[in-house]
């Protein structure tokens, strides 16, 4: 069956129409249009290029039929208002996006507090998301189409960004309630949460937005850009609550005074310079300091209905020659320092701007400058690709920083000012340590230039070129803590190792080893099973395959990983050669194939268990020698029997006789042989053996005539 639409009713919208949503019971949702609304009308909410979205009500063509009625045209619900519309100017809506379509809200209950909010998602051609309430229950309290939450779809190139403190009344220390303010290549100013990464916009400037400064109390906010101004925000109710004109040019820097007791004061001291003041560098190469009117009245005109106040110069001065990049004041509010492409470094008293010192040793232009909170030194960073640690004193560079690259944009000190924390155009993020004048770590943390970073505590926020905005937590107090429990738990296991050893409780000590992951406790563990099945006179085999039996795939490829580097040595084979035997003689071969790495790791035992083979073979077949040699050779110990055969069979010339004692053979006396004969001859009376009977005689009557 076919079906044929009919145009019922046609109604200019006077814009283009990028997105339109039906939104089911809606009745339900808005109770405080129950007068307007009935169950039967069908409510619709279209956005386009105006960037203004807009509920619109069906009319009934007849109002007998309580059930369905045929639709007769459309009447405007209601509009969204101005301060929380994105507008024209920036291209308008794109889409619109229902939240919940299947919520227990739609249902005709009374309870609802436990169900999350019903919003409608707006989506702005800057790819932004608006959160939009369509669940008011008082038009008063909450307005309709009111904006809830923003997160920003995709940032600009960020320039700057700010830490917001926590305020001195809250409790809450979770990192994830923290705000940063943000300030892109845009006139828009952002203050993300950094828990949800919702996001409120400030709309004020008229031009691009380069630098942004907040209070040390945290309640207000300083930007400024190439608009020639300077704007004082109040962070609660968004407004904003001051304006500096005065420059003639862009400015590109502005910093807050630092100590906080000077935000309450007001009237006639704050005037006169005695509270708290701001100052702007700007590419007029001016640098000029402005009095704040105190908390009081900036708290005023932050209410709806006040007027912000302009603020007036109290002092400036021409600061460098070339453009300044950066201005900085000391934690006691007594110095400013301003960093300059002219390569120096200027430091002002704070009062009347006057000049107190120049830091010269850079070689190219200055990015950016920090006081330390704990010592008299300022810290800078420059296009030369160094850091450098200045004296307050005297005014001397102390440390150079080298190891970067490229240009070093922003420094930090942290760490209790031991340490500094920098960054460079090429997206790294480097660590020093001052004593040392070393670099302790590198983190890549950007692929383009990081433009922003601020640290507060122990989270570190960056952002840069490539549109990221980044949070980095400091983790050393809780890696030490790890560091030191696993420590305490190795110490542990390994004396419970060593009990389990001296018990001979092999399985537990096996296990043991295994999960501490250390190779040398598991071989030696080996050893010893080996060893004591061996003087038991069983099988080491047979005792490793009842503890085998019982491990998982994950264990039994640990197993083999440290078989593969035992078996390298030749004095580790065969206890290397013993677990594998167990492993494979235990398992089925299609239950090992599904093990993920088994092949490649049998790969690396195979050639080395070859090897081995061959050198035992070898030495196997090389002991047979030995056997032979004394197969041939008889018996290694002669008796006296063998001496006495000896001496029958040989037939000397002349017997040997014996002297006192004394026998000499080959012209040397041999002492020891005694004769039981009573009678001898003469202690001069020397035979030697094989003398002929005429030498003998000779001898005997030659020695009578003497």
């Amino acid at each position: 069956m076919k079906t044929t639409y009919k145009r019922v009713h046609t109604l200019p919208a006077y814009e283009n129409v990028e997105a339109l949503k039906i939104l089911p019971k809606f009745h339900l949702l808005a109770h405080g249009y129950n007068d307007k609304i009935s169950k039967h009308d069908m409510v619709i909410a279209t956005a386009g290029s105006k960037g203004v979205v807009k509920l619109w009500k069906t009319l009934r063509r007849s109002e007998e039929d309580s059930i369905v009625s045929a639709i007769a045209g459309l009447e405007l619900l209601y509009e969204q208002d101005e301060s929380s519309a994105f507008g024209e100017k920036g291209g308008g809506y794109t889409g619109l996006i229902f939240t919940s379509p299947k919520q227990n809200l739609l249902s005709d209950t009374n309870d609802s507090t436990s169900d999350p909010p019903v919003e409608l998602i707006a989506v702005d051609a800057e790819h932004n998301f608006s959160f939009l309430n369509i669940s008011a229950c008082d038009k008063e309290e909450q307005a309709l189409l009111q904006t809830n939450r923003i997160i920003i779809g995709h940032n600009d190139e960020i320039l700057d960004l700010k830490i917001i403190p926590e305020n001195e009344m809250s409790i809450d220390e979770d990192d994830s309630q923290r705000k940063v303010a943000v300030v892109t290549n845009s006139a828009q100013v952002k203050v993300f949460d950094l828990g949800s990464y919702s996001c409120q916009v400030l709309e004020g400037h008229s031009d691009t937005v380069l630098c942004v400064d907040v209070s040390p109390c945290g309640r207000y906010l300083a930007t400024s850009g190439k608009d020639q101004t300077m704007r004082i925000w109040h962070l609660e109710t968004g407004k904003t609550v001051a304006v500096a004109i005065g420059h003639t040019e862009g400015v590109g820097a502005t910093a807050f005074s630092r100590k906080i007791g000077r935000f309450d004061v007001s009237g006639k001291a704050a005037k006169n310079g005695g509270g708290s003041f701001a100052v702007t560098a700007s590419k007029d190469k001016t640098l000029k300091r402005w009095n704040l009117p105190g908390s009081s009245m900036l708290d005023t005109i932050g209410n709806p209905g006040e007027t912000f106040n302009e603020l007036q110069v109290f002092a400036s001065v021409r600061a460098h020659d070339k453009d300044i990049n950066i201005v900085s004041v000391a934690p006691n509010d007594s110095l400013v320092a301003t960093g300059s492409q002219d390569k120096t470094v200027k430091l002002w008293n704070s009062t009347d701007m006057s000049l107190k010192g120049t830091l010269k040793g850079h070689k190219r232009g200055i990015w950016d400058c920090k006081f330390s909170m704990h010592d008299r030194v300022l810290a800078t960073c420059s296009g030369d690709k160094t850091v450098k640690l200045w004296s307050l004193g005297d005014f001397s560079c102390v440390r150079t920083f080298q190891g970067h690259s490229s240009s070093v944009l922003r420094v930090r000190f942290l760490s209790g000012g031991l340490q500094l924390m920098s960054c460079d155009a090429e997206g790294l993020v480097r660590l020093w340590t001052i004593r040392s004048n070393e670099c302790v770590f590198t983190m890549d943390a950007h692929e383009d230039r990081i433009w922003a970073m601020d640290i507060d505590d122990n989270m570190l926020v960056t952002g840069g070129a490539d549109s990221r905005l980044k949070l980095f937590r400091d983790t050393t107090i809780e890696v030490e803590q790890q560091n030191r429990e696993e420590q305490d738990q190795n110490i542990l296991k390994e004396q419970k190792l060593a009990n389990h050893l001296r018990h001979k409780e092999y399985e537990q000590a096996l296990d043991i080893a295994l999960d501490m992951d250390k190779p040398r406790q598991v071989l030696k563990v080996l050893v010893a099973i080996t060893e004591n099945d061996f003087s038991n006179k069983t099988d080491a085999v047979t005792t490793l395959q009842r503890y085998v039996k019982n491990w998982d795939a994950e264990r039994i490829l640990q197993v083999l990983k440290y078989c593969r580097e035992w078996n390298t040595r030749s004095r580790n084979s065969y206890i290397s050669m013993i677990a594998v035997k167990a492993i494979f003689t235990t398992f089925p071969a299609d239950q090992l194939a599904l093990v993920d790495g088994l092949a490649e790791i049998l790969s690396g035992i195979a050639p080395y268990a070859e090897r081995h083979f061959e050198r035992v073979d070898r030495l196997h077949a090389n002991s047979y020698l030995i056997d032979f040699a004394l197969l041939t050779m008889g018996s290694m110990h002669s008796g006296e029997d063998d001496y006495v055969q000896w001496e029958k069979t040989s037939k000397p010339v002349l017997p040997p006789k014996v002297i006192d004692g004394r026998v000499q053979v080959g012209g040397k006396d041999i002492v020891g042989f005694r004769t039981d004969d009573g009678d001898s001859t003469s202690s001069s009376e020397v035979l030697t053996v094989g003398d002929s009977d005429s030498d003998s005689g000779d001898s005997s009557s030659g020695s009578e005539s003497d």
